[in-house]
């Protein structure tokens, strides 16, 4: 790949096994400015995100993780909580909500920014709406859809169970362009 874009893409990937190490408040604050620079339909931005880095914070992050997330992200130094706004959404004529997509570009844009700055940002299905609504006090209209891990990438997978070791040898797998895309 030639591209710089594509080579970024090409490098983001989603790990497990994520180093306690702390984030610096500029990094952090460049992942947040990234998400900001995202597109949005008829520029409505109805994304909001809570960055969980204070103890407290982190505490309740992890409390709301489901399943085998909480065998491996709570080592992460920082949780991020994307929220969709429903008041902000952009819906058009025909009935089309845009609200969940936007908020889906803007993370991209900060597991983007993630990637370039050398850190995993992995997200996460794998946790409790409902616990995070109480949890963090979310008005009615905000939509907790999607949890991300994000700190630098530990060589040591020591502390993750044995179904995840190794993982993260593997090569990515992705359908063909073909598969995918039809030219017309």
């Amino acid at each position: 790949m030639s591209s710089t874009i594509l080579n970024l893409l090409d490098r983001r990937f989603s790990t497990r096994s994520i180093s306690t190490k702390t984030l610096d408040s500029a990094t952090v604050h460049e992942l947040a400015k990234a998400a900001g620079l995202a597109p949005s339909c008829f520029n409505k931005q109805p994304w909001r995100f809570l960055f969980l880095q204070s103890d407290d914070a982190l505490r309740k992050g992890r409390d709301i993780l489901k399943g085998g997330n909480r065998d491996w992200a709570v080592r992460a130094p920082l949780l991020v909580l994307g929220i969709s706004r429903k008041e902000d959404d952009c819906v058009l004529p025909d009935g089309r909500a845009y609200h969940q997509f936007d908020l889906g570009l803007s993370v991209m844009n900060l597991m983007l920014a993630a990637t370039e700055r050398g850190l995993v940002a992995r997200p996460m299905a794998g946790f409790s709406s409902k616990e995070a609504r109480t949890a963090f006090n979310l008005e009615d209209g905000q939509e907790p859809l999607i949890l991300l891990a994000i700190g630098y990438p530990d060589e040591d997978e020591s502390h993750l169970p044995d179904n995840y070791k190794g993982m993260g040898d593997k090569p990515r797998e992705r359908k063909p362009v073909e598969e995918i895309v039809t030219f017309l």
